[in-house]
């Protein structure tokens, strides 16, 4: 498409009167305003369109030649932003800046600067309009490197092997306070239990606990407890001695807690553990030493614990299924992961975090929409951040656009925003909650706890499905019910 020729020629004057002696011909003109990122509209002094650049067709979905010739009033009519600022800068005769959003739901930020002629008449309104998804990116970026900035000073004054935060991507102040609460706690040699709900990053923490130790420079060796039956997970444990069984290996072998020698153990899913092996745990924990299988000489145990899982360990104490006496030595040092749902604000950094650590890896270049974002912040998580991770590595390498949008999203993440009710969710329907009046609002809200909780546990019958129902942490459900359902009975 030309550039057309007032547009040229009022470029020209400008540059040929004050700052430049290049006369820019058409064609050059045309091409550095059709390779700005930012929208370039332009409109003649009757309102009409004259030129606008290619990024009309990101902002829009439109094509150029379907843009040119049209009029603001048109444009404005057919729904193409609001609100509008055209009329503003006619009106008062001054460049504005506002913040619109187009049809198809995209932020700009548009700055709109009048061009007058000598009689102080408009004759060119140009329009600048940059997406505000790409300026919270660069935000997020920026921040970022402030972040790493900061705390890289810090190391070099301090030779602190610590890096805030580390591996663990969080913007959430709650998150932010439980990561610098693992760093304080990382210099002793308490056990650490770490609660959670499945893929909120229990192992991410105990990794980084350790990097943080005194322990740092010895092992860390991870052992899922669910994973191993549990005559196998004994051998792993403790290590076998010569002969100890049929097929054990000639001379024995070292299992996880003496390889684990002056570094760190963690034991995720350790609610798993049989009563058996439990007691043994135990005996390593208080009396720092053990006995491999089959063997009969005691062997020391330098190792700190750490151990994680996702089930009501109090719940299984009062049931008898997990030891007490365990449950106290693991639970010296107690940090709860909240679900990703209960920390919004950390979705976003998340997301860009693995788009960068996939389009690496693949050697790609993808990007994500402003309105996928927001579908993202909108969906529950109910795998939680490894969800988030495995959503993230497929749109990479199955979209072939570089900009991922909500309609490249699984079926599942449009069905959950065009029900109201979503699957595991408990609605309180054709019921109505009312109090005399001059209640105090606490008190109120005490009572709404309490049905609530309740209901979910009549229900569900577990303190795991009513924190998955209520969208609410495991622990937090399990003090609720131990608070408002002591003494009721649950038929499941």
């Amino acid at each position: 498409m030309p550039v057309n020729n007032e547009v040229s020629g009022i470029a020209n004057e400008r540059i040929d009167g004050k700052e430049s002696p290049v006369d820019l011909d058409a064609a050059t003109l045309k091409k550095i305003l059709d390779n700005s990122y930012d929208e370039i509209f332009v409109l003649d002094g009757n309102g009409r369109v004259i030129y606008v650049n290619n990024a009309c067709e990101r902002h829009y979905g439109m094509k150029v030649s379907e843009v040119i010739g049209k009029t603001i009033t048109e444009l404005i009519g057919l729904g193409y932003w609001h609100p509008p600022v055209t009329p503003i800068v006619h009106r008062e005769k001054r460049r504005v800046t506002i913040e619109q959003t187009t049809y198809l739901g995209k932020k700009l930020i548009t700055t709109v600067t009048p061009v007058f002629d000598e009689k102080g008449e408009i004759e060119l309104t140009v329009h600048n309009a940059r997406d505000l998804t790409q300026l919270e990116a660069v935000k997020y970026e920026l921040e970022m490197t402030r972040h790493s900035l900061v705390n890289y000073r810090k190391k070099s004054k301090t030779d602190n092997p610590k890096r805030a935060f580390g591996e663990i991507i969080c913007h959430s102040k709650k998150m932010k306070e439980l990561v610098e609460f693992a760093e304080q706690i990382a210099c002793v040699d308490s056990t650490v239990l770490i609660l959670g709900e499945s893929g909120t990053g229990k192992g991410l923490f105990a990794r980084h606990i350790h990097k943080n130790s005194r322990r740092k420079d010895g092992p860390f060796l991870a052992l899922n407890c669910a994973a191993i039956p549990e005559d196998l997970l004994e051998s792993e444990l403790f290590g076998y001695s010569n002969g100890a069984f049929t097929g054990a290996e000639r001379g024995g072998k070292k299992g996880l807690i003496e390889l684990a020698n002056g570094g760190t153990l963690f034991l995720d899913e350790i609610a798993e553990l049989s009563p058996r092996l439990q007691a043994k745990i135990l005996q390593v924990i208080q009396e720092r030493q053990f006995i491999p299988v089959g063997g009969t000489e005691v062997k020391k145990a330098d190792v700190r614990i750490i151990s994680a899982t996702n089930q009501d360990l109090p719940d299984m104490v009062e049931k008898g299924s997990f030891r007490k006496d365990l449950y106290y030595r693991l639970n010296v040092i107690e940090i709860n992961i909240p679900p990703l749902r209960e920390r919004p604000e950390d979705i976003i950094p998340l997301v860009y975090f693995y788009i960068e650590k996939f389009n690496k890896k693949y050697n790609v270049c993808r990007d994500v929409s402003k309105e996928c974002l927001e579908t993202l912040c909108r969906y529950s998580w109910p795998g939680n951040v490894r969800e988030l991770e495995n959503l993230i590595e497929r749109l990479v390498v199955s979209v072939r656009d570089n900009e991922i949008k909500t309609e490249h999203l699984p079926k599942l993440f449009q069905q959950e925003f065009k029900t109201e009710r979503r699957t595991g969710n408990l609605t309180v329907d054709n019921n109505t909650f009312s109090f005399p009046p001059n209640v105090p609002f606490d008190v109120i809200m005490r009572e709404v706890e309490k049905e609530l909780i309740t209901r979910a546990y009549r229900e569900y019958g577990s303190s795991r499905k009513v924190a998955k129902a209520l969208k609410i942490s495991q622990t937090k459900a399990s003090r609720l019910i131990r608070k408002y359902c002591k003494n009721m009975e649950v038929a499941l």
